[in-house]
Parts: structure tokens; C-alpha cells; sequence
């Protein structure tokens, strides 16, 4: 298979990954809100934001990166390990959330904890941009991302709804798609040994 498909293809993972935690991690913001409003606002918010940050402070160094397949592969490790943490993270923070009685200082908390890996994800779209979009094909390129992402995007709260959280439950959930983010880490750093670019 190809270099390019395989990164359509991680991508649209990626896309997919982000999607399910953001299922994931709203169950138990809910349980420190008590509110499924303030936690899925929180989450939204927060992956939003990230999104916006990590394409911002990406963008010259994805264009300056002799190899934008390693980087992304660091990325999706970085993802990846901090999905492993997360859960582990909320619980351990959530009787000082709770003791706070404070929607805005929750928020702003939580906000912390789940900026990272929301700008790691953000972080993702300008260096797997500048790995497979060429000059001459840009748009053509350039859609083909979007549309895979979008297409992860699309399976993963169905995936975490319908299938995976009542049979595995929130956990495990965020462990598998955790080792996801590790896996294509792992393998874009593999496959980056194998061409300058990666194209």
C-alpha cells in the first residue's frame, strides 16, 4: 500500500480517536459537574480551543520539519499516552473539583487537563498536511484529508455509543483507542524511515 493511503488512512483514525474521547471523557466530567450541559460544554469547548491552538503553534513547524510523518507519529504517541493517564487523572482530581463547588473554576481545571492532548490533536492537521498535500494537487489533496478525517469523525461517536462503551464500558474504551493513537504512532515513526517525506 501506498505512503499516501496509509496516511489517509491514520488520519481518518486520528479522526475517529478524537471523536470517542470526547464521548469518553464527558462521563465523568458529568459526574464532577453533576450536569451533562457543563460537561459536554466543557469538553466541546476545550477540544475546540485545542484544535485552534495546535494548527496555530504548528504551522511554521510543521512547514520547517525535514519529516512531517515522524512528527505526526509523535504526535498520536503523545495523544495516545495521555489517553492512557486521563481517567486515572479525573479520578484522582475530582474531590478537589468537587470541594470547589465552583462550575467556573471546574471548568477552568478541567480546562488544563484536557487542553493537551485537544492541541496535540490540533497540532495533527498542519504536519499531516505538509506530508501528503502537493503544490501542484492542493486542492484535490487537501480535500482527500478533510474528507477521510471527517469520515473518522463521523464513525467514532457512533463506534463509542453504539458498540464499544456497553461492551467494553468507558475504561476500556479509552484504553483501546488509546493503544489506536500508539499504534499509527508507531507506525508513521516506521514508515518515515522509509522516504525523505514521507510521500
Amino acid at each position: 500500500m501506498k505512503i499516501n493511503k496509509l496516511l489517509l488512512i491514520a488520519f481518518a483514525i486520528s479522526g475517529m480517536t478524537a471523536l470517542i474521547y470526547e464521548i469518553v471523557w464527558s462521563r465523568p466530567l458529568q459526574l464532577i459537574f453533576g450536569s451533562t450541559i457543563y460537561a459536554v460544554s466543557t469538553i466541546l469547548t476545550t477540544f475546540f480551543i485545542g484544535f485552534a491552538l495546535g494548527s496555530f503553534l504548528f504551522r511554521n513547524i510543521a512547514d520547517r520539519t525535514k519529516n512531517p510523518i515522524s512528527l505526526f507519529g509523535f504526535l498520536e504517541l503523545g495523544i495516545g499516552i495521555y489517553g492512557l493517564v486521563i481517567l486515572s487523572l479525573f479520578k484522582i482530581l475530582t474531590p478537589i473539583y468537587l470541594a470547589l463547588e465552583s462550575p467556573i473554576l471546574n471548568f477552568l481545571l478541567l480546562f488544563i487537563v484536557i487542553i493537551i492532548p485537544a492541541t496535540l490533536f490540533g497540532a495533527t492537521w498542519p504536519v499531516i498536511n505538509n506530508a501528503y498535500v502537493r503544490t501542484e494537487k492542493i486542492g484535490k489533496d487537501a480535500g482527500e484529508l478533510y474528507a477521510f478525517n471527517s469520515l473518522g469523525s463521523f464513525a467514532g461517536p457512533i463506534l463509542a455509543g453504539f458498540i464499544l462503551i456497553p461492551t467494553i464500558g468507558i475504561r476500556n474504551t479509552s484504553v483501546l483507542v488509546a493503544i489506536l493513537n500508539i499504534f499509527i504512532g508507531i507506525s508513521m515513526l516506521v514508515i518515515s524511515k522509509g522516504g525523505k517525506n514521507g510521500a
